[in-house]
C-alpha cells in the first residue's frame, strides 16, 4: 500500500531568494501561472534544507509573501531551489497539543457521503478513500484537528469474510421517527394537519422533509411542503380518503413515515 497525498506538488520552477525583513520570497518563475495561492506551503532547498513557510499572499508573478519565518533556518537564502505544495498549514506543527489518540494502524474507508457529512466538523477529511487516522490535536489557532493520511492500495480484498466492505470512520446516520403522522377527520372547508417527529444520530447532516399525497393515483410530492407538518386547507368531499406520508432524509440516508388518512365528512 503506497502513501499518496491528493494535494501534492503545485509548483517548482527555478530558484528563490528570501527576505527575512519583509517576509517576501522572490522567484525566477511565474507563481501566478503556476497556480500558487495563499495557504500553500513553500519548502525551500533540496529536501527542505532551509525549512518551510505558509504563503500568505501572491504579490506578483515573481513575488510571494510568507506568514512567518519561524520554520526557516535563519540562514541566508539566495538562489535556492524550492517546492510549493498544498499541505495543510497546521502540518508545520505550530503549538500542537495532543488531546487523545486512536490506533494509528487502523485504516478506514470513507465514502463521499461521509466526507460531505463531516465537512463542517473537526473530523473533516479532504476526500473519500482509504484514510489512516493517527490522532486528534489542537492546532495553533485553537482548532480541533485530525491527523490523517489518504492511502492508495494496489488491490483491496473485498471477498466474503473480509472487513473491507464495512471499514468506515464515520457511521451512516440513523433516522428514528418518534411520532408518526396520525389520521384525521375533518368537515368540509376545514383544515387537516399532519405532523411527524424524528431524530437522527449522528447528526452529520440536518433532517430534511418532503410530504407526499395520494389522491388515488399514487403518492406524489407536495410542492413546498418540506417542514415537520403539512396542512391541507379547504377540504371537501372530493378529498375524502386522501393519504399522506413524509420522506425524511439526512445526507443519503432516508426513511418514510407511516401513512395517514384524511376523512372528510
Amino acid at each position: 500500500m503506497a502513501l499518496w497525498g491528493n494535494n501534492d506538488s503545485v509548483y517548482s520552477v527555478g530558484v528563490v531568494t528570501v527576505s527575512y525583513g519583509d517576509l517576501t520570497v522572490t522567484g525566477s518563475g511565474d507563481f501566478v501561472a503556476g497556480g500558487v495561492a495563499a495557504g500553500d506551503v513553500i519548502q525551500i532547498g533540496a529536501g527542505s534544507t532551509f525549512g518551510e513557510a505558509v504563503i500568505s499572499s501572491v504579490s506578483s508573478a515573481s513575488t510571494i509573501t510568507i506568514a512567518s519565518t519561524q520554520f526557516l533556518s535563519g540562514e541566508v537564502i539566495s538562489g535556492a531551489t524550492y517546492n510549493i505544495n498544498q499541505q495543510p498549514k497546521y502540518a508545520l506543527g505550530v503549538g500542537e497539543t495532543y488531546r487523545g489518540t486512536t490506533n494509528p494502524s487502523l485504516v478506514y474507508g470513507v465514502d463521499e457521503l461521509e466526507v460531505g457529512s463531516a465537512a463542517t466538523t473537526a473530523y473533516a477529511v479532504t476526500h473519500s478513500g482509504w484514510v489512516a487516522i493517527g490522532a486528534t490535536y489542537v492546532d495553533s489557532e485553537g482548532n480541533l484537528r485530525v491527523k490523517h493520511e489518504v492511502l492508495v492500495a494496489g488491490g483491496i480484498d473485498t471477498a466474503a469474510g473480509t472487513d473491507a466492505a464495512d471499514d468506515t470512520l464515520f457511521p451512516d446516520p440513523t433516522i428514528t421517527i418518534t411520532s408518526q403522522p396520525a389520521s384525521v377527520g375533518v368537515g368540509t372547508t376545514e383544515t387537516a394537519t399532519f405532523s411527524v417527529t424524528a431524530t437522527v444520530y449522528p447528526d452529520y447532516a440536518p433532517l430534511a422533509y418532503q410530504w407526499q399525497e395520494d389522491d388515488g393515483g399514487g403518492f406524489a410530492n407536495l410542492t413546498g411542503e418540506t417542514g415537520t407538518s403539512v396542512s391541507i386547507a379547504n377540504t371537501d368531499a372530493s378529498k375524502d380518503a386522501y393519504e399522506y406520508k413524509v420522506v425524511i432524509t439526512s445526507g443519503d440516508t432516508s426513511v418514510t413515515s407511516g401513512i395517514a388518512t384524511m376523512s372528510v365528512s
